[in-house]
This record gives C-alpha cells, sequence and structure tokens, in this order.
C-alpha cells in the first residue's frame, strides 16, 4: 500500500492536502510533515484548511503558508490525512472531486472516501503513518519534517502515555530525536504555552461539571456565546475533555460544544471498559475505542439528555 502511494505521489505534480475542521495536533502534525517533504522532492504542494491553525501549533514550519478552500482547483492528486469522513473536511471537500484521491487515517470509523485508502488503525497517528510513507519513499526526515511527525505523536497519545503507544511508536519517537526534535522544547511550544482565553474556558467548562451513575460518567459543556464573551477560537476547546475524563472513578466523559451553527459537537473518552466509538458512530460520528466525536443536531440540553441515555445505556451492555 505505502509503494502505491509512493509511486502515486511521485506520478503527480500538483498535490493538495486536506485535513478535518477543528484541527488538533495530529492533523496539523502529520500535514504539515507531509507538505515540508513534498516542497523537498520538488513538488507543487498545498495544505488547504477549512479552519484556522490554532495558535499552539504555528511554530511548526509551513503553518504560516496555510490554504483557506479558496485557492484554485488545477490539483492532479488530493490526499485526505487523519480526516474519517468527507463532510469533516468541510468546504474543503470540494477538492476532493474530479482527483485521483488518497485516505491516510488511523480512525477504526473510517470506511475508505479514496481511490486509495490506507488506514492502519492499530497506529498511534496518522503521523506514524506518514513515518511510514515518507521513510518508504526515502525522505530525508529533516528537523523541521520530523518536528511535525513527533508534534502529530505525542500530541495524540497524552504525550506516550494512551494504549495506542506501541514500542514501534516510541522506536520512531527515539529516530526523530536522533533527527534533532529536543522533546523539551517541544513540551514547552505545545503544552506550556496555552493563551490565556484556553483556560478561561477550562475554568467555565469546570463550572458545568456534573456526574451521573455513580460518578462513572462526567459530563461538561460550553455553549458557543461563552466561547465569544472570552474571546477563545473553538480549537481551543481541544483536550479540555481530559479534565472530566481523569477523575478517579469516571470511566466515561462526555465535552459537549455549541458551535455557531447551533449544533453540538460532542467530544467522547474512556479509559478501559467502554468503547466510545460504537457511541460516536450511532449519531453519525466515529473515531477509536477511547476517544471519539460527533455531532447533533439539537438543544445543548436536547443533545446532552440524547449522549448520557445512550452512554448509560452502552456501559449495561447495551440493555
Amino acid at each position: 500500500m505505502y509503494a502505491q502511494i509512493a509511486k502515486r505521489i511521485e506520478e503527480s505534480k500538483r498535490i493538495a492536502i486536506l485535513s478535518h475542521v477543528m484541527p488538533d495536533g495530529d492533523n496539523i502534525g502529520s500535514s504539515l510533515a507531509l507538505y515540508n517533504a513534498l516542497l523537498e522532492m520538488g513538488k507543487s504542494a498545498e495544505f488547504i484548511l477549512d479552519d484556522t491553525v490554532p495558535k499552539v501549533y504555528t511554530f511548526l514550519k509551513g503553518a504560516e503558508a496555510v490554504n483557506k478552500p479558496d485557492v484554485s482547483d488545477d490539483f492532479d492528486l488530493a490526499i485526505a490525512l487523519d480526516c474519517g469522513d468527507e463532510e469533516r473536511l468541510g468546504s474543503a471537500r470540494e477538492y476532493l472531486k474530479n482527483k485521483a484521491v488518497i485516505v491516510i487515517d488511523h480512525h477504526i470509523s473510517n470506511k475508505g472516501f479514496g481511490d486509495i485508502n490506507l488506514i492502519e488503525v492499530k497506529a498511534s497517528s496518522t503521523g506514524e503513518l506518514i513515518y511510514n510513507l515518507l521513510t518508504e519513499m526515502r525522505v530525508h526526515l529533516n528537523k523541521t519534517i520530523s518536528e511535525c511527525i513527533y508534534t502529530a505523536m505525542v500530541t495524540d497519545t497524552g504525550q506516550f502515555q494512551y494504549s495506542n503507544t506501541t514500542e514501534r511508536t516510541l522506536r520512531i519517537a527515539a529516530e526523530l530525536v536522533a533527527n534533532g526534535v529536543s522533546p523539551s522544547e517541544l513540551f514547552g511550544k505545545i503544552y506550556q504555552s496555552q493563551p490565556k482565553s484556553k483556560i478561561l474556558l477550562i475554568k467555565k467548562a469546570l463550572e458545568s461539571l456534573e456526574f451521573f451513575e455513580g460518578d462513572t460518567i462526567s459530563c461538561i459543556s460550553l455553549t458557543y456565546n461563552q466561547l465569544q464573551e472570552i474571546g477563545a477560537a473553538p480549537s481551543e476547546t481541544e483536550s479540555i475533555i481530559n479534565y472530566a475524563r481523569d477523575i478517579e472513578g469516571v470511566e466515561v466523559a462526555a465535552f459537549l460544544k455549541e458551535t455557531e451553527d447551533g449544533r453540538i459537537r460532542v467530544s467522547l473518552r474512556s479509559k478501559s471498559k467502554v468503547d466510545v466509538s460504537k457511541l460516536a458512530v450511532s449519531f453519525g460520528g466515529g473515531g477509536h475505542m477511547r476517544a471519539s466525536g460527533c455531532t447533533i443536531s439539537e438543544s445543548l440540553d436536547a443533545a446532552k439528555k440524547l449522549m448520557l441515555e445512550a452512554i448509560i445505556k452502552e456501559m449495561h451492555g447495551g440493555e
């Protein structure tokens, strides 16, 4: 599969890299790693994102060159990274039309919407898959590219603490460090440079914290007005759910966030027993066994009621 993708890239002249809205470290890191590698190969490439790169990741090379979905459409290959379905690309999904499409992802819910679909659910991150691809293509992993891949991997594994961290993940990380990546420097940039607005969001979200089913379920929420009042970007809600999950006795955590159009974006996390990807899929979303998400077109209160009923049912074996 990697050789097939490498061949398609070699044959292409102008390449569009696409990834999901509400970007996180993995989709930004993996996309910029591929973007920088393609430039090193002499390819014409654009990273097109229907959103804004979170400030915390703007230190990565190429972040300043990310385009909105308003650039010309004369690409001969589109590569969608870290995106479980076409809808999560937002308006950038238009770049999939009438082109060869490669999908590279590690989400279990991804059914494949490309001509070539590389979906490895046991990989720690899409960043790890990009490492595999670039190694197959014999691209020199300089410090710039290595920092992008490391960012993708360290953020999607919870700093190499989640169950998706494997021996191979750590071996790749060690190679990236050998290539010039400084773990302490990137830790400072990613985890110790949070904007004030994000801390205020955490404070506001925790004010909504509730517990259910004997404190085994936790739930937090934010309205769109609250984001506006604080002056925070939607991307700054990334990882807030961890505060609800990391409580003793909690098995499943839910974070409900109202979007500008009134829909409710739900993030789900579990520790060891509940497969939250099943819950997300039942609402038209997807993700991983321990981390998934979906969008519900209801009011915040109605979405919360629906999600809590589904979580409780799943915790009781579907009964």
